[in-house]
């Protein structure tokens, strides 16, 4: 048996060539397996390399948003307006009362 398998004469059976279709079938899915084992592991690295994309952008948003955060400061605005020849007002606005009446005859149709 195993000289016949060697020397491929068990090929050429009846009983061999009965069963062809089944061994094709047999070596089809072997192929698919394999196929789908590197389809599976392509989708795996792309995955790892979008989650690792994630976390930089993620560290890059809350880089940026703290320096944005800064700057917004009062203190940080005050001090760049300063060169612009602008002063910060150290007095406190003033609601002005005004009477509906007032209020209703300025307003244009």
């Amino acid at each position: 048996m195993l000289i016949s398998v060697l020397n491929g004469s068990f090929l050429t059976k009846e009983k061999v060539l009965g069963n062809m279709p089944f061994i094709l079938f047999c070596a089809a899915l072997m192929i698919t397996y394999i196929a789908y084992g590197y389809h599976t592991e392509r989708i795996v690295r792309d995955l790892e390399r979008t989650g690792a994309e994630l976390k930089e952008q993620r560290a890059e948003y809350l880089t940026v948003r703290a320096e944005l955060e800064k700057q917004e400061q009062q203190s940080q605005v005050a001090g760049r307006i300063e060169g612009l020849g602008l002063h910060e007002s150290r007095v406190p606005p003033v609601q002005l009362p005004v009477d509906k009446k007032d209020l209703e005859s300025t307003r244009t149709p």
